[in-house]
């Protein structure tokens, strides 16, 4: 018995390393996901802080980012994080929504405080649930019906009663 917890004291102890018997690995832990990269270095740098502090080996495993006042002005590569449900853009500088068309699973988006144009790329996530959209003083509001579907929407002060039916 006392072998056996001897036994599991060591392999708990050893789950960040390789461990291997006879030069052959018998166990090794899950690898960092690092095979990725975005056009924006600051969205780079956001995303590979969020993996190396969630243990992410696969890029669907990304469920939430928080990438408040970085710096991003590019979103270009984030596509490929197929698995966000939560995404936090507040205070950058980010114009071009087009490759969050990519992620459908989004329920929650905030991207206040940026330079957004064109909301209509969104139309293409139907499970959005939250989305703010305040302090975008270029924003194109939105058509009735665009986003609909949105529980909790806020735009910016120039779009309040610019549609009917605006949610805010």
């Amino acid at each position: 018995m006392y072998r056996i917890c001897l036994l599991c004291l060591l392999l708990a102890a050893c789950q960040n390393y390789d461990v291997t018997l006879n030069d052959r690995q018998v166990y090794g832990p899950a690898r960092l996901f690092t095979d990725f990269e975005v056009a924006d270095e600051a969205l780079q740098r956001c995303i590979e802080q969020r993996i190396a502090d969630e243990n992410i080996a696969d890029p669907l495993k990304l469920k939430a980012l928080n990438c408040s006042n970085a710096g991003i002005a590019s979103l270009n590569g984030l596509g490929q994080f197929a698995g966000l449900t939560q995404l936090k853009l507040s205070d950058n500088r980010i114009r071009n929504l087009v490759e969050l068309g990519q992620l459908s699973g989004v329920e929650s988006l905030w991207l206040d405080n940026n330079v957004v144009v064109d909301p209509v790329p969104l139309a293409q996530l139907t499970k959005l649930q939250l989305l703010d959209l305040t302090n975008n003083p270029m924003l194109q509001c939105p058509k009735v019906g665009l986003l609909d579907y949105v529980t909790t929407l806020t735009v910016p002060e120039h779009c309040h009663g610019a549609s009917e039916g605006q949610n805010d």
